[in-house]
């Protein structure tokens, strides 16, 4: 019997309408859920689309599978429309097909779990049938295929510049197309309404994906990228590109999109860490060269021992995401079932009391959803922050009691061992506090010597519509002023400053002058900055203020 690429949309269609049905929400899924909440033209950590996509689906089923509903059809769509980058008439290239998309990890994972590369991928699709027809008839209608396919994949995830990019990459002369030329004013025109939230926004999304997630050089996160992808990818697949001979442009594209991708995040990986669904815009591109390149009788083998086997792994993975066919821990956590015994646990102990996971704000967002309670994260401010940030979730915890949740023990918390098999140490606030949002201005010198003693200025503003105090309110401490000093990025002295009077208070939209006594540790010479925020544990630390520059002189210097 011949399957022919309705047969098996049909079929993958339904394989993961009842795997997005039978799996718990991962971690992410649960935090774009969180962002459906409202939509709106951007999100601290990714573009609309997801947030839409998630709505459309949670409306007509508001349960796991509605979560991922749309981004299984988008999946499915996406497979079908694949075969029209292949030749027709070809069915062994169509079965070969069939079995590298049956055996690919990384494909299997993102068909049924919503990340933002599931409508990018559909999106991608999109483009490459546009680009080939503009090879073939560079007429309007590959025009405004490239140009709307272009922006929902902006839309979906930036990476999406990367198809663009390395597409031209492999054919220049694509700057010179008045057409091409004219598909990409189009996407930039069908993309402002995000540019513009951005601008209104200070544009977080682009500041977090740029400096934020940015470290030192290390070769740690280049070994993890390495050993991730092959069996992601599957090492039957992951050399197809560097080995294939192109036979046309279009073929050239798709290869220039896959090498560029693997090569483009293998650099990535050495200033940062590189998750492992990031490379999925070489996919579908890899699999059109593969089915190619495997249909060679001379390479039967080879396909055999290194491409089937994986369709036996993503099998079993796939039952134990459903079933828990066999016990598989993370520090002694299965964070794929469970949750939904975890959430109840902790609304046990919370009640309808908002609970604030720290900085966690993927558990927070799991803990609403399958609670129906208001679960919070907020960040230091060191780093990051997040979609809770924007929607300004802290004022709303003021005055209020607020269980805050801990993955280690603190002054005065107690203990919880969830049927999750998570432990949590919980502490019950009566009158919740928390000083993330507030600016914390500090008049420090340019020039200063290891030892001295200075009287610093501090101004504490607060920007909410109800007063800021300063009080213990059942916290093992009262609120304190904490300093970090670093050299070349690196931490060399971290230390606190009780510069608040108990029972200080700011009113509304104004501010408050301390004094800070501080005496500086020894330090090297050279320049070091110094940031200043607000302690009160055991809620993390929260910095308020910016980097300060300052220079550690020898005496004569000054």
């Amino acid at each position: 019997m011949k399957i022919r690429p309705f047969h098996f949309f049909i079929f993958w269609l339904a394989l993961n309408l009842v795997q997005a049905a039978f799996t718990e929400l991962t971690s992410d899924e649960g935090y774009y859920w969180f962002y459906s909440r409202s939509l709106e033209w951007g999100y601290y950590d990714h573009p609309p689309f997801i947030a839409l996509m998630v709505r459309i689906g949670y409306a007509l089923f508001p349960n796991e599978l509605g979560v991922r509903l749309v981004n299984v059809i988008l999946n499915a769509l996406s497979v079908l429309l694949l075969f029209r980058l292949v030749p027709r008439g070809e069915q062994k290239r169509d079965d070969l097909i069939y079995l590298m998309i049956l055996s690919l990890p990384l494909l299997n994972y993102l068909a049924f779990l919503i990340f933002p590369d599931g409508p990018l991928l559909f999106f991608l699709v999109l483009f490459l049938i546009g680009y080939k027809r503009s090879l073939e008839k560079d007429d309007l209608p590959a025009v405004l295929l490239m140009g709307f396919s272009t922006a929902l994949m902006l839309y979906s995830k930036y990476h999406g510049v990367l198809v663009v990019g390395f597409t031209v990459l492999s054919n220049p002369r694509l700057l010179r197309s008045p057409k091409f030329l004219l598909s990409m004013c189009l996407a930039l025109v069908l993309f402002l309404p995000h540019l513009w939230w951005q601008y209104a926004h200070q544009f977080p999304t682009f500041q977090f994906h740029l400096q934020g997630r940015t470290t030192s050089f290390t070769t740690q996160y280049l070994l993890e990228y390495i050993s991730q992808q092959i069996p992601a990818v599957g090492p039957g697949l992951i050399f197809v590109p560097f080995v294939h001979r192109t036979q046309d442009r279009f073929e050239r594209a798709l290869q220039s999109i896959a090498i560029g991708t693997l090569g483009f995040f293998l650099f990535t990986a050495l200033k940062a860490f590189v998750h492992f669904h990031w490379t999925s815009i070489a996919l579908f591109p890899l699999l059109v060269i593969a089915s190619r390149f495997h249909e060679e009788e001379k390479r039967k083998k080879l396909f055999q021992f290194l491409v089937l086997p994986f369709a036996f792994v993503v099998l079993v993975l796939r039952l134990y995401l459903m079933f828990r066919i066999f016990p598989v821990n993370h520090i002694n956590v299965d964070y794929y079932h469970g949750r939904e015994l975890w959430a109840e646990d902790i609304e046990g102990v919370a009640g309808d009391r908002p609970v604030l996971f720290g900085d966690n704000f993927r558990e927070s967002a799991l803990y609403s959803f399958y609670s129906g309670h208001t679960g919070v994260s907020l960040q230091t401010g060191e780093k990051r922050r997040s979609q809770y940030e924007l929607w300004n979730y802290e004022d709303g915890l003021q005055g209020k009691e607020v269980v805050v949740i801990h993955g280690s023990p603190f002054a005065g918390s107690r203990e919880l061992r969830t049927r999750m098999g998570k432990t949590v140490h919980y502490f019950i606030a009566p009158d919740f506090s928390s000083y993330y949002n507030i600016p914390v201005d500090v008049a420090f010198p340019r020039a200063v010597k290891s030892g001295d003693s200075m009287a610093v200025p501090v101004t504490v503003s607060n920007p909410r519509t109800t007063a800021l105090r300063f009080r213990k309110d059942g916290f093992p401490r009262a609120p304190v002023l904490f300093y970090v000093i670093r050299k070349d990025g690196r931490e060399v002295h971290r230390g606190e400053l009780e510069v608040f009077p108990e029972g200080a208070i700011i009113p509304p939209g104004g501010r408050r002058e301390f004094l800070a006594s501080l005496s500086l540790p020894p330090l090297e010479e050279g320049t070091h900055t110094v940031n200043f925020g607000i302690r009160y544990e055991p809620l993390l630390d929260a910095y308020g203020s910016t980097a300060h520059e300052f220079r550690n002189t020898q005496a004569g210097d000054r």
